[in-house]
Formats: structure tokens, C-alpha cells, sequence
């Protein structure tokens, strides 16, 4: 079988399986007082730093330090200025005395919370008595224990840019950004993505993290920033008005601070896209920028090397970092969440065993299990500290795997494209029931595969243009195939929070979704889409779906849609898609070699 080329073949499991978010968390009390079984944090006492509206001082403005709400999605963070305000200088200069306490409740969650701090009002160079109200510049600063007496702050646009667009997911305003405990690791890592985007010592771009093959977004990051600095140096009035408007989003209520605006721009990435290209001033301070219109407003950090080669699946593990298949060359990629390189110069291929490699997952215990179709065979990857430390391979049962995918048991499901069958291995490798199983016969080319929550198998037939259905018994529960009677060599399959399941239909570009019993929902299928191969949905019920043509691009449809909401980025032949604790959305572009990651 040919593996690496725009074929049927090698698109087969490029959404196979998305990884299960199993997460730690944090939490935080800003007080002197330590909880009991709890262990005391950094006590900071003096922060630094310095606020500008492009290249203007802001003076007078409010200081406030946060630490996120730990209470659920965007819940109310926590001020831990208290008493008298802090306000900037002419200079924009600002200094944070007294004591808190960030308390390391490590009984409870392990961790010690992140904090942000943010400037609201004042004014940006208009005169003795000018002021802005509609100010508010916004900057992640990480975990109490990271901050010191040396920590220095530099907040403007550029800074604010990159962490409103890391931290979208979890925010809902500049006042409410927060995670449950569950998800406070994924917004730990949104705000470790800041000091790649930016550099928040200096308020300029790209950061002072950046991993070697990682591609920063600078010309767009200093375009948006410009976009800010037209409302920020202003008195408030018409600049901010165009801003605010070209920022309400669809149906909602105009933004009335310019960290909501830019909050709002980020979620609506593909919403008036001119009006908010022209917006800077042939003055705009931040260089370079943008010299035409992007076809949205995405940020996506592009990564390249490290072995990559015509890369299919991809997977998430909980500490955020991607695992990638390779669907062209030998082995797999593994890349951390800012992608520093797991798995070396030129990835792992188990001493040239695995070669051919597609589908691949995570399971909870933190392996990596990689389906590799031209050799037949199933590897187990044990990952400690992000690194491979051995691996395994299975055959029994096993006949040119392309789907896999991972239940609550840590039972491996694995579609066997070449004989037609499915099987299920427990998670020493062992082949549990009848597998290889075959539905009665009705199976012709499984591809891709997925799991619901109740431990029922989803996959998609290629060639039967059907899908098919397994209880956790191994049972067939779907008959002869569920069809919506336009679906068309099924690809990649994925499952929302009700368990609805979207498959995508790659012979006619629609998406086509089923209700837990096989039912056609009612607007399926979605249309509007180009070679359609794999798709993942978020805890929004929003799908995203790869565009794998060579201009390829990512489709979002709300699951409750006909058409896609937007269609985003510029991608090369896109096969595999996940999305990680954090909101960022990776795809595998078998095209160029290359992972994009849109962050939040």
C-alpha cells in the first residue's frame, strides 16, 4: 500500500482520535493566611513595570493584579491590589509595594495560581487634563512562584495582543479569566504561549521563548497591536467607535475597553476583516506589519522540522504536548506545547520499525500508541518526561491499521483497513473478545475510528460511504451502516458532548452527523468544505474540520450548523487535526512537513 501521497490511502486516519483532557489544577487565596495542608507560595514584594500606548506614556492609569478564578470557565479572578490604587506616572512607570500571598494549596490542587495584572484608563499623551476610559491593556504573567522583586512588566499592545489571544478560551472579560481545576493546567500553558508570541520585559514581538523550527505570526501580532494603538492614543471617541463596532460580535453588544475588543476579534477571527485591516494610522508605531489584508485574524505559530515528514495524525497528551504521525517517512514527532522538539533532530522511529505510521493516540496513562498501515502493526510508546523511553510492537490481530482510538478502560480500538475488520487490544497489546471482528461481514474499508462516552465504538467505512457502530461488547449496534444518504467516503469521525457523531464525507466536501442512534441530525449534511479529511470538536460543540486540498484551510461548524462559521488560515494539504487543553488547534499539513498551531 502507498502511504505517502495525496491518496485515499494516506488520508485515512488523519482525525482519528483526539486525546482524552485528563488534568490537574490550582488554587489560590490572596492573603497572608495559609489553608490548612497547604504550603505558602511566593510572597512578593515589589512588582515593576511600565505602561504605553504605542509609543506614548500612559499616565494616571489604574493598576491591578489578578490571580485567575479557579471556580470554573471564566469565572470572577481574584484583585489583590487592596486599599489605596496604583496608578502610573507621566513616565508610564508603575511600582506594586506591600506584601501577598499567593497560597499553594498543594493538598487540594498541586500547583500555585497564575496571575495577569492589567491597566485601565488614563492618559496616553493628550494634553494636561486628556483621558482615555476606554483603556484597558491586559498581560499573563504566570504562576505566583515565578514573580519576584526583579519581575518587570511591559504593558502595551503588542504584549496585550498576545495574551488576550492565548488566554481567549478562558476569558470572558478582563475581570473574569479563569478554569476549574480540571482545565487549570491547559490555562497554565495558554499563558506560557505569551512569552512565545511576545516579549513582555520589552512589548515587542516574537518572545523570548521561541523553540527552534517555531515560525512567529510578528507582522499580524504588530498589525493588531497598531489596530489597538489607533484607540488607546486617542480621546476616546471615533477611533475607539470604529474599533468597537468592527469588534461587536454577531448578535451581541459592542465592547466598551479595548482588551474586550481584542478579545472579541480573536474569537471572531474571520469578522470584518477589512474594516479592522485599515484601522491603523500610517504612524503605527509597531514594525512590521501587515502590507495587505490576511483572510482572517488567526495567530497560528507554524512549526517545522524535527523529522516531519507528510504528517497525518496527531494526538494530545495531558501535559499539552502533540504527538504526530508520520504518514510519509519513518516514525513519529513529538513537540511540546511551545514545540521544543521531544523526539530529537529527526523524530523516533524505534530503531526504523515503525515506517508508515498514521493513526496515532494517547492514553490516560500516558502512552502513545501509533497505528503504522504499510507495516501491519500496532507500537506502544511509553513517555516519561515528555520522552520516549521504549516501545512495543504488536501484529497479532492486526492488518494494515489506519484508525485508532482509546476508551475509558485503556482498551486500544484499532481499524483495520486491509481485511476489513476492527480490533480492540487490552493495553498489554493482548487482543480481547473475537478480534479481529467484522461486523457480520458489512465492514468493506474501515478508516477512522472514535470513541463515545459510554465506551461505543464510531467508525467510518471508506468504501461503503457508511458508518458503522460497535457497543463496548463489540456488538454491532448499526445494522447494515448509518448514512444520511449523502455520505461519501468517510474520513476522519468525532464525537460532541452529547455523542453525536460527525464524520467527514471527502467525496462530496460536506460533514455528515448522526444522533447516538444513527439518526441524520437535522441539518446534515454540512456543506461548504474542500476534501474534508479530519475533524475534532471542542467543549463548545464546535467542529473543526481540515480543508486537505493543497490550499488547504480549517472549517469551523458549529455542530448545530449547515456551514461552516468561518473557514481560517493559509494550510498545505492538511490530514490531521486536534485541539489541546488550551484551545490552540494543531493540524498535521502533510503538504509542506509542517504542525500550525492557532493558538486559542
Amino acid at each position: 500500500m502507498m502511504i505517502h501521497r495525496p491518496s485515499i490511502h494516506r488520508a485515512l486516519t488523519a482525525l482519528a482520535a483526539t486525546a482524552a483532557l485528563a488534568l490537574g489544577g490550582c488554587g489560590i487565596a490572596p492573603s497572608s493566611a495559609t489553608k490548612a495542608g497547604a504550603t505558602a507560595a511566593a510572597v512578593v514584594p515589589h512588582l515593576s513595570g511600565t505602561a504605553f500606548g504605542g509609543e506614548q506614556p500612559i499616565d494616571g492609569g489604574t493598576v491591578q493584579l489578578y490571580a485567575v478564578g479557579t471556580t470554573g470557565l471564566k469565572s470572577a479572578a481574584t484583585p489583590l491590589i487592596a486599599g489605596a490604587p496604583v496608578h502610573t506616572a507621566p513616565n508610564g512607570g508603575f511600582d506594586i509595594t506591600g506584601l501577598w500571598n499567593c497560597t499553594d494549596n498543594t493538598a487540594t490542587y498541586g500547583v500555585d495560581p497564575p496571575l495577569y495584572i492589567t491597566i485601565t484608563g488614563g492618559n496616553p499623551g493628550l494634553g494636561p487634563t486628556g483621558s482615555n476610559p476606554h483603556i484597558t491593556l491586559l498581560v499573563a504573567l504566570g504562576p505566583c512562584s515565578g514573580l519576584n522583586a526583579g519581575t518587570f512588566i511591559y504593558l502595551n499592545e503588542v504584549t496585550s495582543v498576545a495574551s488576550i489571544y492565548a488566554l481567549a478560551p478562558f476569558m470572558a472579560d478582563p475581570t473574569h479569566i479563569g478554569a476549574s481545576p480540571a482545565f487549570m493546567p491547559g490555562l497554565r500553558n495558554a499563558i506560557a504561549t505569551v512569552s512565545t508570541l511576545a516579549d513582555t520585559t520589552r512589548g515587542s514581538t516574537p518572545g523570548t521563548t521561541v523553540a527552534p523550527g517555531v515560525a512567529v505570526p510578528v507582522t499580524t501580532i504588530n498589525h493588531l497591536a497598531n489596530v489597538m494603538v489607533a484607540c488607546v492614543n486617542s480621546d476616546g471617541t471615533s477611533s475607539c467607535t470604529s474599533l468597537f463596532d468592527a469588534a461587536t460580535p454577531q448578535g451581541g453588544s459592542a465592547p466598551t475597553d479595548t482588551a474586550t475588543a481584542m478579545l472579541n476579534i480573536a474569537r471572531s477571527p474571520a469578522r470584518n476583516v477589512m474594516a479592522i485591516y485599515t484601522m491603523p494610522t500610517p504612524s503605527a508605531p509597531f514594525r512590521p506589519f501587515l502590507s495587505s489584508a490576511p483572510a482572517d485574524w488567526t495567530l497560528a505559530l507554524k512549526l517545522n522540522g524535527h523529522g516531519l515528514s507528510g504528517p497525518t495524525g496527531i494526538a494530545i497528551d495531558a501535559l499539552g504536548n502533540a504527538w504526530i504521525a508520520n504518514g510519509g517517512g519513518s516514525g513519529i514527532v513529538g513537540l511540546s506545547t511551545s514545540g521544543t522538539a521531544l523526539t530529537g533532530p529527526t523524530g523516533f522511529d524505534a530503531n526504523g520499525t515503525i515506517f508508515g505510521a498514521q493513526g496515532i493516540a494517547v492514553d490516560t496513562l500516558g502512552s502513545v500508541w501509533v497505528a503504522d498501515t504499510l507495516l501491519s502493526t500496532v507500537f506502544k510508546l511509553n513517555i516519561t518526561a515528555s520522552a520516549v523511553t521504549a516501545s512495543t510492537t504488536y501484529t497479532n490481530a492486526i492488518s494494515g491499521p489506519t484508525g485508532i482510538a482509546i476508551d475509558s478502560n485503556n482498551h486500544i480500538w484499532v481499524a483495520n483497513y486491509a481485511d476489513a475488520s476492527v480490533t480492540e487490544l487490552a493495553n498489554d497489546g493482548t487482543p480481547i473478545g473475537g478480534s479481529p471482528f467484522n461486523a457480520g461481514g458489512t465492514l468493506q474499508t474501515p478508516a477512522a475510528i472514535a470513541i463515545d462516552k459510554l465506551g461505543n465504538a464510531w467508525i467510518t467505512d471508506n468504501d461503503a460511504s457508511t458508518i458503522v457502530k460497535f457497543a463496548p461488547d463489540q456488538s454491532l449496534l448499526s445494522g447494515s451502516g448509518y448514512t444520511d444518504g449523502a455520505l461519501l467516503s468517510p474520513l476522519g469521525i468525532a464525537l460532541d458532548t452529547n455523542n453525536n457523531a460527525f464524520a467527514a464525507s471527502s467525496g462530496n466536501a460536506t460533514v455528515s452527523s448522526f444522533a447516538t442512534d444513527g439518526t441524520p441530525l437535522a441539518n446534515s449534511p454540512a456543506t461548504g468544505l474542500n476534501t474534508p479529511t479530519a475533524i475534532a470538536i471542542d467543549g463548545a460543540n464546535v467542529a473543526s474540520v481540515t480543508n486537505a486540498a493543497t490550499a488547504g484551510s480549517l472549517a469551523q461548524i458549529a455542530t448545530a450548523a449547515a456551514t461552516p462559521s468561518a473557514t481560517l488560515g493559509s494550510l498545505n494539504s492538511p490530514f490531521g487535526v486536534a485541539i489541546d487543553a488550551s484551545g490552540n488547534i494543531w493540524t498535521a499539513n502533510s503538504g509542506d512537513d509542517s504542525i500550525t498551531k492557532f493558538v486559542g
